[in-house]
């Protein structure tokens, strides 16, 4: 038998397949769910610090916006479920006319460095994510035009 190279191709494939091994779902679950997603998904997060930049005649010029938030809304927290269900909840101190709880959709993009969540606003977010902190960073045209970068900054509470 000659060894041409489509019965190499084939005598390498039927190695390759003979060598793996079988492992459960949750083996495998567990090993092609990233750093950033066991992370995201282990965690009640809470927003700590945020703030808005804007370049203003040539200066960039930060606003505090955490510090400008209302109290009901400071104790609010995220959670991010392996289903690519996210919750906002407004935890124990609720605002009047907020709801206890909002539902949306997320995705984790490109290599887990930008987190897309959809709602009635969806925006893409660049992100950072310990175990312990997690930073939202957008860029966003204001009303006027002018590109807007907003920081928030959260912290795992769970």
């Amino acid at each position: 038998m000659k060894f041409t190279p489509a019965v190499i191709t084939l005598y390498c494939g039927i190695a390759l397949f003979a060598a793996c091994k079988k492992t459960d779902d949750t083996d495998n679950k567990n090993n092609n769910t990233s750093a950033a997603r066991q992370a995201l998904e282990a965690g009640k997060w809470q927003m700590i610090a945020g703030t808005a930049t804007i370049n203003y005649m040539g200066k960039d010029t930060s606003i505090d916006i955490y510090s400008q938030m209302d109290q009901c809304d400071k104790d609010d927290f995220m959670q991010f479920a392996a289903d690519g269900k996210a919750t906002m909840d407004e935890n124990t101190n609720k605002c009047p006319d907020d709801a206890q709880v909002e539902t949306a959709t997320y995705a984790l993009l490109n290599n887990d460095t930008k987190l897309a969540i959809v709602d009635s606003n969806p925006d893409t977010f660049d992100l950072e994510i310990s175990t312990t902190q997690m930073k939202l960073k957008i860029t966003k045209p204001n009303t006027s035009g002018t590109p807007v970068t907003t920081i928030q900054t959260y912290k795992n509470i769970k």
